[in-house]
């Protein structure tokens, strides 16, 4: 009796254990579901940082706009059985570009990720607005995730200069291009309603991704923050409405895109008569690789019998069997 309760015991455990681990599992899968990436592009040219006194007060309103956005990158469950999650870095430039921060993957790096943008010190130097795009690219193409369709940039820029000034990086439109080419989608961000207009329409994949998008102003007016709170709202719905569209493709698409997936049915059968069942769509769940809790019941009940078996007295003279 002892040793058919220990056993018991021992197999229960067992099961809580696998129940636990298959939880961690699913939330692993469940993590890389819809993954985002999302890179800032953020200018901390001379234009930028010596236009309002002090000096880089400015600057530190568009480290102030970055932070709050990190901040507003939330996990979404869709209910197609899918979660978009997000991984971040970011980038600032003037006649030279240097990385704050290679994606990052949101929550878990979320405060790393603000600590290195406040603790950036601006340049004040030229604009080669066309080489921290690429570089913005660059990065997006060669970490997170392998879904193109689900890549973007938010450059924050005033925009100059106008003309006149050398891009060594192919240009500003070459840039843009680039990003096209690769299908991913740029949004213009200006820092000041005083921006130059033209070129942030050049930067924006089209007119949807600049809209009156802004990132800071003169004043700290309730205006001036809904107009930014907007910003932020507005950009970040377009990505999860953008990625939604992604994962309910009711066709079947390539590899490197997502697609809707029926829900899964019960683990397939362990045992030999078990009928495992299929999902919606026809997909039967694979068969876990621990105990799982339907079978202990059954082996609990084979213990339970081996153990009234050892108590059943025999009659005597009849051989152990």
């Amino acid at each position: 009796m002892r040793l058919a309760s220990a056993l018991l015991l021992l197999l229960l455990q067992a099961c809580w254990a696998a129940a636990q681990d298959d939880t961690a599992a699913v939330r692993t899968v469940a993590f890389q579901d819809c993954p985002v990436d999302l890179f800032f592009v953020l200018d901390t040219s001379e234009s930028v940082a010596l236009r309002l006194k002090p000096y880089g007060a400015l600057v530190d309103k568009v480290k102030a706009f970055t932070k709050r956005f990190i901040d507003n990158l939330r996990d979404r469950y869709y209910r197609c059985d899918r979660n978009l999650v997000w991984n971040a870095g970011a980038l600032h430039y003037s006649d030279e570009v240097e990385i704050i921060r290679g994606l990052t993957r949101m929550p878990s790096g979320r405060d790393e990720l603000k600590a290195s943008v406040d603790a950036v010190k601006y340049f004040g130097k030229g604009t080669y607005t066309d080489c921290a795009i690429k570089k913005g690219l660059e990065e997006l193409l060669v970490g997170g995730s392998h879904l193109k369709e689900n890549k973007y940039l938010i450059v924050v820029t005033d925009g100059h200069p106008l003309e006149g000034y050398k891009e060594p990086c192919g240009g500003l439109e070459d840039a843009v291009n680039e990003a096209k080419h690769l299908g991913i989608k740029v949004f213009s961000v200006a820092i000041t309603p005083d921006h130059l207009e033209p070129r942030l329409s050049i930067i924006a994949t089209d007119h949807t991704y600049r809209r009156n998008f802004t990132a800071a102003d003169w004043g700290q007016s309730r205006d001036a923050e809904e107009i930014i709170s907007q910003t932020i709202d507005t950009i970040t719905d377009m990505i999860k409405n953008n990625v939604e569209q992604v994962v309910r493709a009711p066709h079947p698409t390539p590899r490197h895109r997502l697609q809707a997936l029926p829900p899964r049915g019960p683990p397939a059968a362990l045992c030999p008569g078990q009928a495992s069942e299929r999902g919606a769509g026809g997909r039967a769940a694979a068969a876990p690789s621990l105990l799982t809790c339907p079978s202990v019941p059954s082996l609990a009940v084979l213990l339970l019998r081996v153990s009234a078996r050892q108590r059943t007295p025999r009659p005597a003279g009849r051989p152990r069997v």
